[in-house]
């Protein structure tokens, strides 16, 4: 009996072992929630003509390269990296989703 005991533990234990790395890997990963938004008056937003109000139907929800970020009324873009980006707003780069 204390066999199959000792195999547990040492199943339980090396699992756990396992999960320490993997738990502060997916911790590490970077949030885009946390970015701050687009500033409109830096120079990377005033050469691609980023504002905050789109004309309907080429807000950047529509955008092919918006992503969204799940319950949020953000995103990210890749033409403005380490910023979040609004859902309704638009740059002179949109690409409608195909």
């Amino acid at each position: 009996m204390t066999d199959i005991k000792r195999r547990k533990f040492v199943t339980l234990f090396s699992a756990g072992a396992a999960a320490v790395p993997l738990s502060a890997l997916i911790t590490s990963l970077p949030s885009h929630a946390a970015d701050p938004m687009v500033d409109p008056e830096s120079a990377q937003a005033k050469a691609l003509q980023y504002t905050n109000d789109a004309p309907e139907g080429k807000m950047c929800i529509s955008c092919a390269l918006y992503t969204e970020i799940a319950g949020e009324s953000v995103g990210s873009c890749p033409l403005f990296p380490g910023s979040s980006v609004g859902a309704e707003a638009s740059c002179s780069a949109f690409v409608p989703k195909s």
